[in-house]
Formats: structure tokens, C-alpha cells, sequence
């Protein structure tokens, strides 16, 4: 299965990582330029007991890529894995504008129906924005996924 992966800090690595190991074909997307080309060189930016190696031998199976492209990562994934952060706002809430961003970029991209997963610590609520994102920037090209958005 194609996966992608958004966010490569201890939840999105990790589960990238777990999931190319088990056969899939996972294409991790971080902003963060230097924690790419860090990964491409065969380092990790976390600490995780074996996770070193397991990228290493995923990376050198094919299983396992990393980009900064954002439509190349919503293009490559039937599954699109959301695991930025959410660091707390002024209020002590969950600042939910990087998975928002995230949510953005897909509907703004997305050519064909994704299956969306929200890794990211959130609120209860949180799918529903994510699924009205998407569908505005739908709905902004004029294109009509409505029946593929389905709630689960």
C-alpha cells in the first residue's frame, strides 16, 4: 500500500518506519529541510531504541523515502497520514493549524479520493474541521468528492 506520512518527529517517523517494515511503500513529508537531508544521509533527528536501523534497512529496501515536496507526498499516498505537531496555543488548547495546514495541501492537490488519518494529538472535533478543509478546497477547484469524503 502507498502511505504518506506528514510530520516526521516521534509519531510520524515512528510510524513510518513501522509501516514500510511491514511491506508498505511510505513517503515521509517534513518542511524541515535539514531533517530530511539528516534522514537521506542515514541519521535519524529522534531517539527511538532500534529505530535507526529499521529506517536504514527500510531506506535501503525502497520502502521508505523522505521529502519536502508537498505534492509529490499527497500525490504518492492512497493514505494520507496527518502526525504534525499541535503545540498548546496561547489558551493552553491545541494549536491545530499545522494538521489545518496539512488538511489544506491535500484538498489543494489531491486528484483522486485519499483515506485520511489523523495521527496528531487533537481534540474531539478535529476530524470534522479536517474534512471541511478538504472539501473547500474542493469545492474551490470544482471538484465534487463529496461522495468519497465519507465519515467514519
Amino acid at each position: 500500500m502507498k502511505i504518506t506520512v506528514f510530520g516526521i518527529g516521534y509519531v510520524g517517523l515512528v510510524s513510518g518506519a513501522c509501516l514500510a517494515e511491514v511491506g508498505n511503500d511510505i513517503l515521509c513529508m517534513d518542511v524541515d529541510s535539514a531533517k530530511i537531508s539528516l534522514l537521506e544521509d542515514g541519521g535519524i533527528p529522534i531517539f527511538e531504541p532500534g529505530l535507526k536501523e529499521m529506517v536504514g534497512r527500510n531506506v535501503s529496501a525502497g520502502r521508505l523515502q523522505f521529502t519536502t515536496d508537498v505534492e509529490r507526498a499527497v500525490n504518492h499516498g492512497d493514505v494520507q497520514f496527518i502526525a504534525v505537531g499541535t503545540p498548546p496555543d496561547e489558551d493552553g488548547s491545541a494549536d491545530l493549524r499545522h494538521v489545518l495546514d496539512v488538511a489544506r495541501n491535500i484538498g489543494r492537490l489531491m486528484n483522486s479520493s485519499k483515506i485520511i488519518v489523523n495521527k496528531s494529538t487533537v481534540p474531539v472535533g478535529t476530524a470534522g474541521k479536517i474534512r471541511e478543509v478538504i472539501s473547500s478546497e474542493l469545492m474551490n477547484r470544482g471538484i465534487d468528492f463529496k461522495r468519497s469524503l465519507k465519515k467514519y
